[in-house]
């Protein structure tokens, strides 16, 4: 017999405690721009940090790098490293690729092996300077233009001063602007053709 005044207990649920939060992810990479307007790459403890400075960038890449930007190009270089790959590192290693390719006059990123690559006018017209003295001079010029690219990296900035400063190179580098132009113009004629222009003043 039970007393009206007993109070049935009953088991309460199992309270849930709350799942911890995850930690934040910490970042790998990241660029910082430092007073002197060099571009600084940190890929954590361990591994040496990478400048580039943007006057070692050759003058033909300049507008490219304004536009898309030195930080965003160097990033490129690493977006093939995934999960466990993306170490330290390999991202160091990445981006110093990155920084030796701009160097070189480099703009546009391989992404596969055998890839075409881009280079810039400056390297376009180091590669025809050659091919164009070689015949001044009745020789065969079996070169290629990445090794015009190669060697013109290793030149300092005053040996890169005097032979632009030759007549053969000035009309070298001509002869590429003006084929760019063409083949841009080209490019805007077909572009023209497609869509039409409308538009009046």
């Amino acid at each position: 017999m039970s007393d009206d005044n007993t109070q049935v207990l009953t088991p309460e649920a199992p309270v849930e405690s709350p799942a911890p939060a995850e930690a934040p992810k910490k970042r790998q990479m990241s660029f910082s721009v430092l007073d002197d307007g060099q571009i600084r790459a940190e890929f954590g403890e361990g591994v040496d940090p990478i400048l580039l400075n943007p006057v070692d960038v050759p003058e033909s890449l300049r507008l490219a790098a304004v536009t898309d930007g030195l930080i965003s190009r160097l990033r490129g270089y690493t977006s093939r490293l995934s999960d466990e790959a993306r170490t330290p590192k390999a991202l160091a290693e990445a981006v110093a690729k990155g920084v030796s390719a701009l160097k070189s006059g480099v703009w546009k990123i391989e992404r596969e092996a055998g890839g075409a690559t881009e280079f810039s006018q400056e390297i376009h017209a180091a590669f025809l300077f050659r091919a164009m003295r070689a015949a001044k001079k009745n020789e065969e010029f079996t070169g290629t233009i990445e090794e015009a690219a190669a060697n013109w990296a290793a030149l300092d900035d005053e040996q890169k001063k005097k032979v632009k400063a030759l007549p053969l190179y000035q009309q070298a580098l001509a002869e590429v602007k003006a084929k760019a132009a063409q083949a841009k113009a080209e490019k805007l004629a077909k572009k023209v053709e497609d869509l039409g222009d409308d538009a009046g003043f």
